[in-house]
């Protein structure tokens, strides 16, 4: 066969790239990509062979717009799998290959020895027909394409890959591999239509050494301008120092355990830069922090330390070029969500597993360690000891609750603590006292009387209709005077306005005005905030440890107090057994002896008692990964089982954002610029049968029309049901007099 083949159709000027120069390229970009972690010559082997299906008639045609729906990455998986003979780097070849413009799937070797031996239907399981299928047709493909890719024939695999039998770990190395493939394959197609695309979106290297000067000076300002203790200020000093040392400790598994307010954020930045100085290899720095509530205000911490900062979440403000580099990772530095870092290494398709290949040799702080699913923590954290055992990385743990996960059956979890005697600063950093009312109910009414006998004070409770009746109950017995001094802060308000209201909380409370917060548990992490008294809803005691960090941050009191009640409600839990779960097991601690949340030992002996008495990962979990099904265990590894409906609101405070957002979806319908841009004002609602009520849904458009495909974006026209203290309230549904 002499024919020339292409693998893409022709650029701006006039130009098809043949199939012999995008193979030689993504050749070179898939082993640069490996090489990291010792697989220059298998990712030399899958960006050379994954597009050998193109060398065919078939595809031939579907370049000149003659044919559709064709498959031509299962010949490529099949030419891997004859050509090398090792059974579990074959089929590993082969897997990966297939699922580059699909998903993984571990049973796909069978499929392929039907496409070899002409057997079966001609067509993948989608309905696709094969570009390739049989052996005659395989095999004059192989001599063409040999002739014009002798080099890529020839690669040999130093080592074969390993054959365990965890699924877990072969499983995590199929999505790197798949990882590497699919940023290849997009950036050698990229480079055919825009030859800069590499140039233009790869990040600059990390420079450690800057990053550790400006973070050095940034916290000089903050120690002059501080207004805690000295005996706070201390304790911050210490942990800071402990970080710097601890980062000349060689790459591996660490925790973090220190106290709320002692600037966790600065030391954790200190403990990376420095291990990125101490070991070369190093090549980038991801920060993951649980929520979007707290993302904004660390960002902001983070970017003055590292300008070239790369946000890759769903609520981050990216331009073209950055949207393009978050989905490539190549950038110094990853601010991240739980979400965002965990899920994709749990996904089975190439877009979801494209960046995974950039975390190898990365430092990875984790923030607030203890919101990990407690459902999925199995999985999750035989991944991170793989991430540190077999990826080259280094990953902190931080939290001032630091779960005991060793507890955990048929799980090795040995980290290094980066604090030498982490019991000394918590009984050092001692800020609070705890009041346990937890043996028997007390209404809201009487923690609302309560609390405006002090002048200032939080409540946090476990539902948003339990903080609405707190928040009625106090508006009810306040005098004028000091009404206007009451706050609800819940998820039920979209990002801008809760901004605005901690901005408001933290004024009054500096300057001593009145200052009544009633809250879910959304300010529990990351929100610095500091009242005198806070009272808490019974919950996991990480929770309860967590809000105590709302109380006496700044060590400025000799007396903030935390009350543990329970309240006199029906329903005491959010949905799911965990939460109900943990919260009982606090009552078996207290039953035992009285809990010191400043004594370590009480804090292992709570998650020693949940951890004993749990079932593991769950059900659906386990099943797919016995199974070594990609598919599945990508369905079963979500963080948030839902996320609600996304409804834009009329928030009185960004009404002109509001109207331009409404103005452009009349114009475009729903677009990715749109809702980026509508994140601020987007509350997720679970009301899905008022949201349908009173809310005008937004649809993608195709060529002008909109999509039949229903979104679950909404867009509320009547300012009546966006309280001006209570967020999303559909109360008002009965004056309800239309959508706009």
């Amino acid at each position: 066969m002499g024919e020339l083949y292409y693998a893409r159709s022709a650029n701006a000027s006039g130009e098809k790239e043949t199939l012999e120069h995008h193979a030689q390229r993504a050749s070179v970009l898939c082993g640069e990509f490996l090489k990291p972690i010792g697989y220059t010559e298998i990712g030399a082997i899958l960006g050379g062979l994954h597009d050998f299906g193109k060398t065919s008639e078939r595809f031939a045609e579907v370049l000149e717009g003659k044919r559709i729906h064709v498959n031509h990455a299962y010949p490529g998986a099949a030419l891997a799998y004859w050509q090398y003979g090792q059974k579990k780097t074959a089929r590993m070849l082969a897997t990966v290959i297939a699922a580059h413009h699909s998903y993984l799937d571990s049973n796909c070797v069978m499929r392929l020895k039907e496409l070899m031996q002409g057997t079966g239907s001609g067509y993948d399981e989608e309905g696709n027909l094969f570009s390739l299928f049989g052996m005659t047709e395989m095999k004059e493909a192989l001599e063409s394409f040999q002739a014009e890719n002798p080099r890529l024939m020839g690669i040999k695999i130093p080592k074969s890959l390993p054959d365990g039998e965890d699924p877990v770990a072969d499983m995590l190395l199929a999505r790197f591999l798949l990882s590497a493939l699919a940023d290849a394959d997009y950036s050698a197609s990229a480079e055919h239509f825009q030859p800069d695309y590499m140039k233009m979106h790869t990040g600059p290297a990390l420079n450690p050494e800057d990053a550790l000067e400006r973070l050095l000076r940034i916290r000089a300002e903050k120690q002059k301008l501080s207004q805690s203790s000295p005996a706070l200020n201390a304790l911050r000093n210490q942990l800071f120092e402990d970080c710097l040392h601890a980062a000349e400790l060689p790459p591996g598994l660490y925790t973090l355990t220190a106290p709320t307010g002692l600037g966790k954020t600065l030391s954790l930045f200190a403990f990376a830069a420095k291990h990125c100085i101490k070991y070369r290899q190093m090549r980038r720095i991801i920060l993951i922090l649980p929520y979007l509530a707290i993302m904004e205000q660390n960002v902001r911490e983070y970017r003055r330390i590292l300008p070239e900062l790369l946000e890759s979440h769903s609520a981050a403000a990216l331009d073209e070029r950055t949207r393009l580099l978050t989905e490539r990772w190549d950038a110094p530095c990853i601010v991240t969500t739980n979400v965002g870092f965990f899920e994709p290494l749990f996904s089975a398709r190439p877009t979801g597993c494209r960046h995974l290949h950039q975390m190898a040799d990365s430092v990875i702080v984790l923030d607030e360690a203890q919101s990990l699913p407690p459902d999925l923590l199995e999985a999750t954290l035989r991944t991170v000891n793989l991430l540190c055992s077999q990826y080259g990385c280094t990953v902190v743990f931080s939290t001032a609750t630091q779960p005991s996960f060793q507890y955990l059956s048929g799980l090795q979890w040995k980290p290094m603590e980066i604090v030498p005697n982490p019991e000394r600063l918590f009984q050092a950093a001692r800020r609070v006292t705890y009041d346990w009312r937890i043996e028997e109910q007390i209404p809201y009414r009487q923690i609302a009387e309560e609390l405006i006998s002090y002048r200032q004070g939080c409540v946090i409770v476990n539902l948003r209709t339990h903080a609405e009746k707190l928040f009625h109950i106090l508006e009810e017995i306040v005098s004028e005077a000091e009404s206007e001094g009451i706050f609800y802060l819940t998820s039920d308000l979209c990002g801008a306005h809760r901004t605005e209201v901690l901005d408001v909380i933290k004024e009054r409370l500096a300057e001593g005005k009145f200052c009544y917060l009633v809250a879910s548990q959304c300010i529990e992490a990351g929100v610095d905030l500091d009242f005198p008294v806070v009272y808490r809803a019974l919950a996991p005691l990480e929770s309860i440890i967590q809000a105590a960090g709302r109380c006496n941050r700044n060590g400025d009191s000799d007396d903030g107090r935390v009350i543990v009640f329970l309240p006199e409600e029906e329903c005491l839990y959010p949905p799911g057994a965990y939460y109900q779960r943990a919260s009982l097991c606090v009552k078996t601690l207290a039953s035992r002896h009285p809990i010191d949340c400043s004594n370590l030992k009480h804090i292992e002996e709570y998650y020693e008692i949940l951890y004993s008495n749990g079932e593991g990962d769950k059900e659906k979990m386990k099943r797919a990964l016995e199974d070594r099904d990609y598919r599945k265990v990508q369905e079963a590894y979500k963080l948030i089982e839902s996320r609600g409906i996304q409804v834009i609101v009329p928030w009185k405070g960004e009404m002109e954002l509001f109207c331009s957002l409404r103005e452009e979806n009349e114009k475009t319908g729903l677009t990715r610029d749109l809702i980026r841009c509508a994140r601020p004002l987007t509350v997720s609602s679970f009301a899905e049968d008022k949201v349908k009520e009173c809310c005008t849904p937004l649809f993608f458009r195709t060529h002008g029309r909109e999509s039949e495909m229903q979104t679950d974006w909404y867009i509320l026209g009547n300012p009546k049901c966006y309280h001006e203290k209570l967020g999303l309230n559909f109360a008002a549904l009965e004056a309800f007099d239309g959508v706009i």
